[in-house]
């Protein structure tokens, strides 16, 4: 996955001063395709709960039977408003409908220009993680490899200790993005408790606002930001106090699916310990409620038992699991486990000083061949961290091992590969349905014999030493048939064949 230069983010808005039922909005305007837009709309103020309101926009796309609906939502009184993601070129329209009378029938149009370099909405190919990308919305496979980060609070208002995080972890590290978590904070981004929260509270705009950021941000870099909803009940960090799927839930699920629901460039994932106090039933009406709601389709998923392949809910998104210390041949009976869908192994993997749990943490060797068993595997998605301070992962010693592994992958990993076993001794292997690609990974040997029988005509192999700062060692034009490679000093080793 590519790492996008950072520029200037804002969101294109158009402020609407008081309206009337059936008012039209300011005229067409310009956006470019995979980039949020959003309308400001002044109203007098309400009496009740202005986070109860419903009203609906719906966008159709002039040409196609594409329609987008989504949801306004309120960020003080006497304002709303509206956002949209064009996911086609082309002349887009909307209406809204209210019971607010100066909410309703508003009208307008936006033109959507074609974004040849644009990346849009994860989704996914079978069991391999993809992300529309261009103005075809053509689905490129990639693998997310999230990097442990911290919470709304943290980075309030703050958008200079993310541009560094990202330089320091997406591009020095080549992590895929930030995983974040919430908890609490959805309703008062001072609080991670949820019994220090009010019995009838409403979302704070704050935590939203930093939501926003990381991920507006990231996604502008080439990232994606991963989001834990909820956390342990035993720590007081999930929705029991209202009810799962109450009247409060319901109403920050519908703040979330207005707010997050058009913008690129996110996950989320219900929480951890989730056995402990959430039932399979209870997350596929939530994962339905909120598909329903955000208007653009995002991958949601909720971890499952310790050590097991059982999931809570067959009805999510991706299938998840919490897993310690997963090694190559687990993270293929994960895929294979569910090969219909993308698998994410969502226990964080760290480094913890003094760890109260030594049997399951890692260390640096272990999280960076993790990166590539994972991947060789079929592409599974983790989340990673190096605890030596704070919530959020510090810094790796050796940053170039893990840009190492994503430059490697970088415009080689794809959908169309698939595990190759006879096609190495020693090692794993991964290669195109045509036999013309192949990637190779092995650890610990200084010699590789693989087989590329299945190749059609001779190609260029390259090596690259995976404990290292990325170089290419070519080693020549190999033709099709069964070749022991000499490839250099004894260490792990990734091996690429037909893509010059």
């Amino acid at each position: 996955m590519r790492v996008r230069p950072l520029l200037p983010l804002c969101f294109l808005v158009a402020l609407v001063g008081v309206t009337h039922a059936g008012a039209s909005m300011p005229t067409e305007r310009e956006v470019l395709q995979w980039e949020p837009t959003e309308w400001a709309v002044q109203t007098e103020a309400y009496d009740g709960n202005r986070f109860d309101i419903v009203s609906r926009v719906t966008f159709e796309h002039a040409g196609s039977d594409e329609r987008r609906v989504t949801e306004m939502f309120t960020t003080r009184d006497g304002e709303w408003r509206f956002r949209f993601t064009g996911t086609r070129p082309g002349l887009w329209t909307y209406r809204s409908a209210s019971d607010v009378v100066a909410l309703d029938g508003l009208t307008g149009s936006v033109h959507v220009a074609p974004n040849h370099n644009g990346v849009g909405f994860v989704t996914s190919i079978g069991s391999t993680w993809a992300r529309q990308v261009g103005a075809d919305g053509r689905l490129e496979a990639f693998v997310p490899q999230y990097v442990m980060y911290d919470t709304p609070d943290a980075y309030q208002d703050n958008a200079e200790k993310i541009d560094r995080d990202i330089q320091t972890f997406m591009v020095e590290h080549g992590f895929s993005g930030f995983h974040t978590y919430v908890f609490g904070r959805w309703f008062d981004i001072d609080r991670e408790r949820t019994d220090e929260i009010p019995d009838d509270p409403n979302p704070d705009p704050r935590t939203f606002h930093a939501l926003e950021l990381l991920i507006r941000k990231v996604h502008a870099a080439g990232g994606v930001t991963h989001i834990w909803v909820w956390g342990d009940e035993s720590r007081k960090q999930t929705p029991i106090k209202w009810g799962i799927n109450g009247a409060v839930d319901r109403r920050l699920q519908r703040y979330i699916a207005a707010r997050l629901g058009p913008l690129p460039g996110w996950t989320m994932g219900y929480g951890y310990d989730l056995w402990e106090w959430v039932e399979g039933e209870q997350l596929t009406e939530w994962h339905a409620f909120m598909q329903e709601h955000m208007g653009w389709s995002h991958m949601l998923g909720a971890r499952a038992t310790k050590n097991t392949r059982e999931q809570l809910s067959e009805d999510l998104s991706y299938a998840s699991y919490e897993q310690h210390r997963p090694d190559y041949a687990t993270y293929v009976r994960t895929i294979q486990a569910r090969p219909g869908k993308p698998a994410f192994s969502e226990d964080r993997f760290r480094i913890r000083p003094n760890s109260r749990y030594p049997e399951k943490d890692y260390d640096e060797e272990r999280t960076r061949r993790g990166l590539w068993h994972s991947a060789m595997a079929g592409g599974v998605a983790n989340i990673w961290g190096n605890l030596a301070d704070g919530p959020g992962s510090a810094p790796y010693p050796h940053p170039e091992w893990f840009r190492c592994y994503a430059t490697f992958l970088d415009g080689r990993f794809a959908a169309d590969l698939m595990r190759a076993p006879e096609a190495v001794d020693g090692g794993v292997a991964l290669r195109s349905a045509d036999g013309a690609r192949y990637l190779f990974y092995a650890e610990n040997v200084d010699t590789l014999t693989i087989d590329l029988s299945a190749m059609r005509a001779p190609a260029r192999a390259v090596a690259v030493d995976a404990v290292a700062t990325y170089a290419e060692r070519d080693l020549g034009v190999l033709s099709p048939g069964l070749h022991t490679l000499d490839i250099g000093r004894v260490s792990d080793w990734a091996i690429a064949v037909g893509y010059d």
